[in-house]
């Protein structure tokens, strides 16, 4: 991961990017750690990739990984660490059929559409696992995009009741009942 080499990887990109390793983001440290604004802006860019890097330390996991910044539908701040939040959902999977839907940022009640409710539905046609999550976030634009997905191994519940979401995964797993 040298200067160099993180320059060449960043000509790849335009405008703005995130940052995160494999597993984890350092989301909540947003303009130290997570988002450049700019790309061509590369003392910048270095700066907040280093700082990634360094917060990691050890935990940095399968590397840098780099994406495009999609324009969301922001929804407010956070409380503590005032970094931006955007209207974002996990979906915890059995199989291709949805376990429950967790509103990310907060507990209000979920309004889906039937448009949203069909990508949620659609989403995991050709996965093979028989659990997993798929994160969803609303694009500017009002459309659901896959953010992405996980194992469901790290994935926390984001403030959903533990009791319920182990009563419906047990509900959900007959054949772990043998």
């Amino acid at each position: 991961m040298s200067d160099k080499s993180i320059i060449k990887l960043l000509e790849e990109f335009n405008g703005a990017v995130t940052i995160k390793d494999f597993v984890k983001s350092r989301k909540y440290e947003w303009d130290e750690a997570f988002y450049i604004p700019d790309v061509s802006d590369t003392k910048n860019a270095l700066r907040v990739i280093h700082n990634f890097i360094n917060r990691q330390g050890s935990e940095l996991i399968g590397g840098l990984v780099i994406r495009d910044f999609i324009e969301l539908k922001n929804i407010g701040r956070h409380p503590k660490s005032h970094t931006p939040i955007f209207e974002e959902y996990r979906v915890f999977y059995i199989g291709n059929k949805p376990l429950v839907v967790i509103n990310y940022w907060n507990d209000r009640k979920i309004n889906l559409s039937t448009e949203d409710k069909k990508v949620i539905m659609d989403a995991p046609k050709e996965v093979k696992a028989k659990f997993y999550t798929i994160d969803f976030a609303r694009k500017s634009n009002g459309k659901l995009v896959i953010m992405e997905m996980g194992d469901g191994q790290v994935s926390g519940l984001q403030g959903f009741d533990e009791q319920k979401f182990y009563d419906l995964l047990w509900e959900n797993l007959p054949e772990s009942r043998a």
